[in-house]
Parts: structure tokens; sequence; C-alpha cells
């Protein structure tokens, strides 16, 4: 059976204590899973971020993720993070059409 979400797929690295250049040991893989998130798009101005939440224990690579306002939202206005908060010049670039003011003109760049 052919994998038809190759390219599609979310994948968050759980990757808050590392050092620059590190692998994470640990990612979310969202591509059969997921939740509401799946919802929340790119911006490079974004209303939200996400914080690591230690639950039960405080091991840095197991915490769980958590979206917090980083302003007031507006009614029916879109629900955004940046994708790449600590962007590089030395990844692969995609396009951003967010439309913000302080567009990078890249995701992932």
């Amino acid at each position: 059976m052919e994998d038809t979400a190759v390219g599609l797929t979310y994948l968050f690295d759980l990757d808050k204590a590392f050092e620059d250049h590190e692998i994470a040991d640990f990612s979310i893989d969202a591509k059969t899973h997921g939740n509401i998130s799946h919802f929340f798009n790119h911006s490079c101005d974004p209303n939200m971020e996400i914080r690591p939440v230690y639950i039960e224990h405080r091991d840095p690579r197991l915490h769980r993720l958590a979206f917090f306002a980083t302003r007031d939202i507006a009614v029916d206005e879109e629900l955004t993070f940046d994708y790449n908060p600590a962007a590089s010049t030395d990844s692969v670039k995609f396009a951003c059409h967010c439309g913000s003011k302080c567009c990078r003109k890249f995701i992932f760049s």
C-alpha cells in the first residue's frame, strides 16, 4: 500500500533542553495521531507560543507541549505559532505566505 502522507506529516522535535545542532531523542509524529493543533498554522508574527510542561516527572526530554496566547486573540482570528522560532540559514527553505508585516519569506529558513 502506498504511503499517501509522504511530505504531509507534522513532526515536532521535543528538543527544548538541547543545544544547537543536537538531535532530539524524541519527536511527535502526527502522521496517524494528533490533536486540534493540526489546525494551528504558521505565522512569522504568531499569536501563540509553545512551552514545555512537566507533569509527573522532570525529565527535560519528556515534556508535554502547551500553547499559550502571546496577546489577546480576537474572535474568529486564526490561531498561529511560529513553526521555526529559532530560524537559521542552514536548513531547507519553504516559502512562507503568512502575510505578516515581519514575514521572513521562508518557513524553516
